[in-house]
């Protein structure tokens, strides 16, 4: 009698994280490195609440009419509408530049890793995590527009691309098909933890927002982070179970 390979049967007993044990996990890598990740969500933040005092203050200067800003501002508001345009990118690409460097904070979080040298990690991957939100983006739109159904699906195909390009340094289409690879055979059960997290976080977001519009611009520095960890925790889960290990 033929004995069977341990690492197959381990692959097919063992199963998904449950969304319970995913959120107290999610909690304690959270609680753990919660200095670190305020840290790195603090700079996209502040430069989100710079960006909405200036996009605020030109809207308020063009309500005033056209003539108190010929006599008052002059040329201020050319160069407000230009500083916008300059904290407007600024805001994507220290975005970028945050989520990549939670993303490494998170990968080497037994290493003790630090706010400065999560950031110096991650900027060498902004390009490469940028052509990966495009092309997700892109592909995701593709199956919107043909039904619903099939933008759901790739959406979901490709969520892990990101956490593919931080944990195993694939690239592109590359991570985008490692997503997939991963997600094929339990794209159900990671909807279902996606969707979850999802619901959270709209839930909490927009309960917040009915106390205070700035709470809009605070609940990143925050939550961010924690659906960050979230989904990272589920990648490493369905990578361990593909690789034929016990999730721990």
């Amino acid at each position: 009698m033929n004995k069977q390979n341990p690492s197959i049967s381990t692959s097919q007993t063992s199963s998904l994280i449950s969304i319970g044990e995913l959120l107290s996990k999610t909690w304690q890598v959270y609680k753990s490195k919660i200095k670190v990740f305020l840290g790195i969500m603090l700079l996209p933040v502040l430069i989100n609440i710079v960006f909405f005092l200036v996009a605020a203050g030109a809207g308020l200067a063009g309500l005033a009419g056209k003539q108190f800003l010929k006599i008052s501002l002059g040329g201020a508001l050319p160069f407000m509408i230009v500083l916008g345009i300059i904290l407007f990118l600024g805001v994507i690409i220290i975005g970028l530049w945050a989520q990549i460097a939670l993303l490494f904070a998170i990968k080497e979080r037994k290493q003790q890793i630090g706010i400065k040298a999560s950031f110096a990690k991650g900027w060498h991957k902004i390009i490469s995590f940028l052509w990966i939100s495009i092309l997700t983006s892109l592909v995701t739109m593709a199956g919107f527009l043909l039904l619903v159904v099939p933008g759901i699906i790739f959406a979901v195909w490709f969520s892990l691309a990101p956490y593919v390009l931080v944990s195993e340094g694939l690239k592109g289409k590359k991570a985008l098909s490692r997503s997939r690879q991963l997600v094929k055979g339990n794209w159900g059960k990671v909807f279902w933890r996606l969707f979850i997290i999802t619901a959270i976080s709209l839930i909490i977001s927009i309960s917040l927002s009915f106390i205070t519009n700035v709470a809009n611009l605070i609940i990143p520095l925050f939550l961010t982070p924690f659906v960050i960890v979230y989904t990272y925790l589920l990648y490493e889960n369905i990578k361990r179970l593909k690789e034929g290990r016990i999730a721990v």
